[in-house]
């Protein structure tokens, strides 16, 4: 790394020097620093300021605060790269978790301690209806979220160490068993809701492993009856600025599905009912085109859809099984049908194969013994020889 040195008074100097492309943009990071004293007095504090950019130790002094940062990184970086929903879920943790403790404190003061003492607070007074501390869920988000934002600052030089670093006891939570249902149990479900609006959707997250949104997004340009066959192409989320369709987040989430027979007549039938309900109703052509709509052909909210599904199936005896179970039921299924790891991860719209073996190793041991009977009956033949 190379400095400039201009002169710009009697004994004022101004250093000029480069930082690292940004890890980001690689964009050119030019920076000024004003020196007073001696042109000798220059020099030394250009060299010790190109030392500690080449150590990458070297931050701005800056007054800037927490508070300032954050809700800067919030508007900048988390605005451009995350969904408009995500966006809403980091402006609460900041806003309700972690300004109250650091929004005044500069960004560089604040320590690995604190850090690791604002986890124990949440942990025991958190909740803002004064019921005691948040979920260990939560506590992690705060750490995720705190994570990122420290790291930009490092990014941007405001810190030489990243603070999370020195945070020795970064909040854990056990992920709660995935609920499954078997087959029978799936039968029984799908039968106590026929004749609902709730039938349909869950039959089609039952059998193809979608998620919610995509569910309640699709649309039936996106199903070809001939071949049997959907495209995933969207998605839909609620916001506080309402209904928001978006497309996948990865290349994988973007996904044909094959459908089964059975399924593919339920969807047509469901399509002859749909035309029928708005003839009947006087409502005119369907712009948005959804599969599944309200009785009056408004796209269904997802909360207010997982209300129903939940209400429908405490009304049962069944284990009390969510709508996102059901994708996990379906996957679920397949493993255990023998079906290979590749097409359930594809069909499931992981980022890769990892994802869904490290979701669904629980099923895992019951193929393995699947496995070895299969190569025992294969071996048997060998052995009687």
């Amino acid at each position: 790394m190379k400095g400039h040195i201009q002169k710009r008074g009697k004994k004022s100097w101004r250093l000029k020097f480069d930082l690292p492309p940004d890890v980001t943009t690689r964009m050119r990071r030019t920076r000024y620093l004003t020196v007073q004293g001696t042109k000798k007095d220059a020099e030394t504090k250009l060299a010790e300021v190109l030392t500690a950019v080449n150590q990458k130790t070297f931050v701005n002094a800056s007054r800037t605060t927490f508070g300032e940062f954050a809700n800067q990184w919030l508007e900048t970086s988390a605005a451009a790269n995350v969904s408009p929903k995500t966006l809403e879920r980091y402006g609460d943790l900041l806003r309700k978790q972690l300004l109250p403790t650091f929004e005044f404190i500069r960004i560089q003061d604040i320590s690995g301690q604190d850090i690791e003492l604002l986890y124990v607070q949440l942990g025991k007074t958190g909740r803002h209806d004064g019921k005691g501390g948040l979920s260990p869920r939560t506590v992690r988000h705060v750490h995720v979220l705190l994570g990122q934002i420290m790291r930009s600052a490092v990014r941007k030089s405001l810190i030489s160490v990243n603070p999370m670093s020195m945070v020795e006891n970064a909040p854990k939570f056990e992920e709660k068993e995935i609920e499954v249902l078997d087959e029978q149990q799936l039968n029984t479900l799908l039968r106590s809701l026929k004749g609902t609006m709730l039938y349909m959707p869950s039959l089609l997250a039952a059998s193809t492993g979608m998620r919610r949104g995509e569910v309640l997004a699709l649309r039936w340009r996106d199903i070809d009856f001939g071949t049997l066959k959907l495209t995933v192409a969207q998605s839909i989320e609620e916001t506080r600025a309402g209904l928001r369709f978006k497309e996948p987040k990865t290349k994988s989430g973007r996904r044909q599905i094959a459908l089964p027979e059975s399924v593919v007549r339920a969807l047509a039938e469901h399509k002859r009912d749909q035309a029928e309900r708005r003839i009947a109703l006087g409502l005119g052509r369907d712009e948005n085109g959804l599969v599944f709509t309200t009785f009056d052909g408004r796209p269904r909210v997802p909360r207010n859809f997982t209300r129903e599904f939940t209400k429908a199936v405490a009304a049962t005896e069944l284990p009390q099984i969510t709508f996102h179970g059901l994708r996990h039921t379906h996957i679920t299924h397949l493993l255990k049908a023998g079906v290979p790891v590749k097409v359930v991860s594809e069909r499931a719209g992981h980022a890769n194969i990892s994802i869904t073996l490290q979701t669904y190793a629980h099923v895992m041991p019951g193929m393995q013994e699947d496995a070895a009977a299969l190569i025992e009956q294969s071996l048997k033949a060998a052995f009687e020889d």
